[in-house]
């Protein structure tokens, strides 16, 4: 009876370990992911990966920047993945790269974390992107519900994020106003841009 009443406690206790060893499993793949505003030696090897494979970036220099984020979305459009700019590990593997130690990007807002932020909400009309009409987001995406422009010294352009009440979007446009913990959110209407208005919403790095 002493041994039945054990195994109980013992299997949860096992299952609560091997849950927290999952997790930081997932963490550990999602924080080697690149992107732009990503340095450090892991964009060196992508970069040299990129160039000999005929995906000019430029000079490798470990700055994942503009030059580097088109050679990444060219290579992913030709090899048929996701074109999102994000060098995750289907995209590695694509270019023959292998996980190494996740690199430290120092960016302010860590992946997985979720954090309060204040949005503000666009459009792509000409009233809103004045004197930048037509012109794509920052990074060259077109503008669309989705786009959402942060501070890069607080969350990185390419950066998957949730909105509270917005949903799923990428950072991958810039704006004078907003710096710090501020967003502005991409609506495919200007009455639509009109209706959010201002809010203070929680804001999940997804990668």
């Amino acid at each position: 009876m002493l041994r039945s009443k054990m195994i109980v406690p013992i299997f949860v206790l096992t299952l609560f370990i091997t849950g927290i060893f999952a997790a930081q499993s997932e963490n550990a793949v999602a924080a080697s992911n690149l992107y732009w505003g990503s340095r450090g030696t892991e964009v060196e090897t992508v970069q040299k990966a990129l160039n000999s494979q005929g995906y000019w970036c430029g000079n490798v220099d470990g700055i994942f920047g503009p030059k580097t984020y088109a050679a990444v979305t060219k290579f992913q459009k030709d090899k048929g993945l996701v074109v999102d700019g994000i060098v995750g590990p289907k995209t590695k593997a694509a270019l023959r790269i292998t996980d190494s130690t996740p690199s430290r990007d120092g960016s302010k807002v860590y992946r997985g974390k979720t954090v309060t932020m204040v949005a503000t909400a666009y459009c792509p009309c000409a009233k809103c992107n004045y004197p930048y009409y037509g012109a794509p987001s920052y990074i060259g995406l077109p503008l669309k519900y989705g786009i959402i422009a942060t501070d890069p010294k607080v969350i990185p352009m390419g950066t998957r994020l949730y909105v509270e009440g917005y949903g799923e979007g990428i950072a991958a446009d810039q704006g004078g106003a907003i710096k710090g913990n501020r967003l502005d959110l991409c609506f495919a209407t200007h009455q639509q841009a009109l209706n959010f208005g201002i809010k203070t919403v929680k804001v999940t790095i997804l990668n």
